[in-house]
């Protein structure tokens, strides 16, 4: 460096200085001082370090991801021509409950226009991700069905499905050959052949892909799945490369709640009138009563005989009695102070159990005793469930019965509605959601039901 250079010539030429000196005359001067070198620090540099980039990773997604309830919205069906569709996935675990519901064209699924019902219940094997946290992103999902049962909800879809020439329909949903049909029965189609090879029952696994994101949906953030488009391009394996736009399902959200049960004016005990029906597969009316106390719900229901006589109808014994305990929340009032309001609800049904009063000579405990899902009408909401031993007044708990969890929701908060309103004689009435109406994606209650309760 020409730093050291200068250095080296300075200390020279002082040496040489030093040495003339002492070598000289002798006399008596003295010395100069001798300067002494003066060192210079090179600067100090300081590392540069460098931070890599941070790559967020998406977490991995499972079965656990996909728990829950979702539900299509109501449109025009692919699968059965003529007809609208409404479809719900239920997951829970390795395991995937579809139901597709198919009404009359035209009549935003509503329920009292529905013409036929399939469930299908499939294992399920959730695999790699794809391009995760593009927008094409998704996972592989392996789909094995291992049952499907049918029922025809009208009598214009029950004769059809008699006829066997039905079964030349394009729609994978016929007859099969079988001429013993019944409205609201549902008939197992897992052992026919045809039908295995339709719905890939016990065979090789349906290979599809599957994405989860969230978006607004009626005002509100959901949940949204997405499956495999199965018309469309597939890798070597025959698995889906796009998402279908047409099944997108969205998942239920909880109802929120906003206020009390007492400041809601629920609280207190509301008898509803005798009813037609009742949720019975039998010629019956129903009374009930709804108890509010707390964030609690003591629903008690009686099914009687429908005498179609004023004078003694809903009167005596009843046949069976219903008593179901729930968590209800409370939600936000809706449409508040037009003619549409309405107050949102969620309603947990944890407990349901069920005692006949009148056998009529040992008839009904019969009756319970040999009902199952294949001799019960769907509509049917209360019957055996495949427990023995009924016996005249004893309770007897279904809670735990899987076909009773299924058809009563127990374990799974119901959203639903609700408003009070009062009378020119005073008196409060409440009116609950339209069970037999249409329902949001939610499964939501989007009307009222005709006749409310007293309290």
């Amino acid at each position: 460096m020409k730093v050291n250079h200068t250095l080296q010539l300075a200390t020279f030429f002082i040496s040489m200085f030093m040495l003339t000196a002492c070598g000289g005359s002798g006399d008596s001067t003295a010395t100069p001082p001798v300067t002494p070198p003066v060192t210079v620090t090179p600067p100090v540099t300081t590392p540069v370090t460098v931070t890599p980039p941070v790559v967020t990773t998406p977490p991995a997604v499972t079965s656990q991801s996909l728990d829950g309830l979702w539900r299509t919205s109501c449109q025009a069906s692919i699968n059965l021509q003529s007809y609208d569709e409404q479809d719900t996935f239920n997951f829970k675990g390795n395991k995937r409950t579809t139901t597709k519901f198919f009404y009359q064209p035209n009549t935003n699924c509503k329920h009292s226009d529905e013409v036929l019902r399939m469930r299908e219940n499939a294992k399920i094997l959730v695999g790699a991700m794809v391009n995760p946290g593009s927008d094409t992103g998704h996972t592989k999902i392996n789909i094995n069905p291992t049952k499907v049962i049918l029922a025809p909800m009208n009598s214009t879809l029950t004769a059809l499905l008699n006829n066997s020439g039905h079964t030349t329909n394009e729609s994978i949903y016929n007859g099969y050959g079988q001429t013993n049909w019944k409205l609201f029965i549902w008939k197992n189609l897992s052992s026919i052949e045809a039908a295995k090879t339709n719905f890939k029952i016990n065979q090789s696994a349906v290979l599809d892909i599957f994405q989860i994101s969230e978006k607004m949906v009626e005002g509100a953030t959901h949940k949204v799945l997405k499956l495999g488009a199965q018309e469309g391009n597939v890798d070597s394996d025959g698995r889906p490369l796009a998402l279908a736009d047409s099944i997108t399902a969205t998942m239920a959200k909880k109802t929120i709640e906003t206020q009390t049960v007492q400041t809601a004016g629920l609280t207190g005990k509301w008898t509803y009138p005798c009813l037609v029906g009742g949720g019975s597969a039998y010629n019956t009316v129903k009374t009930s009563t709804l108890t509010f106390t707390g964030n609690k719900l003591i629903t008690d229901i009686y099914i009687y005989y429908n005498t179609d006589n004023p004078q003694t109808i809903c009167k005596g014994l009843p046949y069976y009695q219903v008593e179901t305990e729930a968590d209800i929340v409370v939600g936000k009032v809706i449409n508040k102070g037009q003619a549409t309001e309405h107050t949102q609800i969620g309603i947990k049904t944890t407990k349901v159990k069920i005692k006949i009063v009148d056998t009529l000579g040992g008839a009904f405990a019969y009756i319970f005793n040999i009902s199952s899902l294949y001799n019960t009408r769907v509509t049917n909401l209360y019957y055996g469930y495949g427990l023995t031993d009924w016996q005249k007044e004893k309770w007897k708990d279904v809670s735990s019965a899987p076909e009773a969890i299924i058809n009563l929701n127990i374990g799974t908060q119901v959203p639903d509605i609700f408003k009070i309103s009062t009378a020119t004689d005073g008196s409060k009435e409440l009116k609950m959601g339209d069970y037999k109406g249409s329902f949001d994606i939610d499964g939501r209650a989007m009307s009222l039901e005709a006749q409310g309760a007293v309290l």
